[in-house]
């Protein structure tokens, strides 16, 4: 679980997909759409979603773009009412980084505003450990959508002076945000 406390304001849409506003009804729509294939999630489609919802200057309201001083900030936005998944916004204070973790659900996200940085790691099955592999700037408009598991180890945060905000989507219904999306990662350094 990432160090951040919760965020549940009154606003939070818990409604059927019809009682949503514009264009959040449309982005909850197409993220069902994406969890009901048959095949599996449509991974590539939710980074997509995400990605023209971040394009959007109105999308986000300042409900949900608040920081918090300690830690960032975590906003539940809305929930799939059959459970499949969970938006929320994370925004982060300069200075604030998540710890470097794999997930237990799929995650997908879009960088709203302000760049964060992203630090990528390898599993090293020997030692089980991370193993730092890159590091990049992700600017705003930047999507990606990672499957449950070792596949995505990452460290996301704000290296910049200004808050940054992500929008990300995990498949896990509300009540297990806190416990059923990241799993810590010990990090080593790599072999030379």
């Amino acid at each position: 679980m990432l160090q951040a406390r919760l965020s549940t304001p009154a606003a939070v849409h818990e409604r059927g997909i019809a009682g949503l506003t514009y264009p959040l009804g449309l982005l909850m729509a197409e993220i069902g759409t994406c969890c009901d294939r048959s095949g599996g999630v449509d991974g590539a489609r939710i980074a997509a979603a995400l990605q023209a919802a971040v394009a959007d200057p109105g999308f986000l309201p300042a409900e949900f773009r608040t920081p918090r001083a300690k830690c960032y900030a975590r906003h539940t936005i809305a929930s799939d009412l059959a459970g499949r998944f969970t938006l929320l916004s994370i925004v982060w204070a300069p200075g604030q980084f998540s710890p470097a973790h794999a997930h237990d659900a799929w995650c997908a996200h879009a960088v709203v505003d302000n760049a964060l940085t992203e630090t990528l790691f390898d599993f090293d099955a020997t030692r089980h450990k991370a193993i730092p592999s890159a590091v990049s700037v992700r600017e705003p408009g930047y999507a990606c959508f990672a499957p449950a598991g070792l596949e995505q180890i990452h460290r996301l945060g704000n290296a910049g002076d200004v808050p940054a905000i992500s929008l990300h989507a995990y498949g896990v219904e509300s009540s297990r945000i806190g416990t059923h999306v990241n799993r810590l990662m010990d990090v080593a350094e790599r072999d030379k």
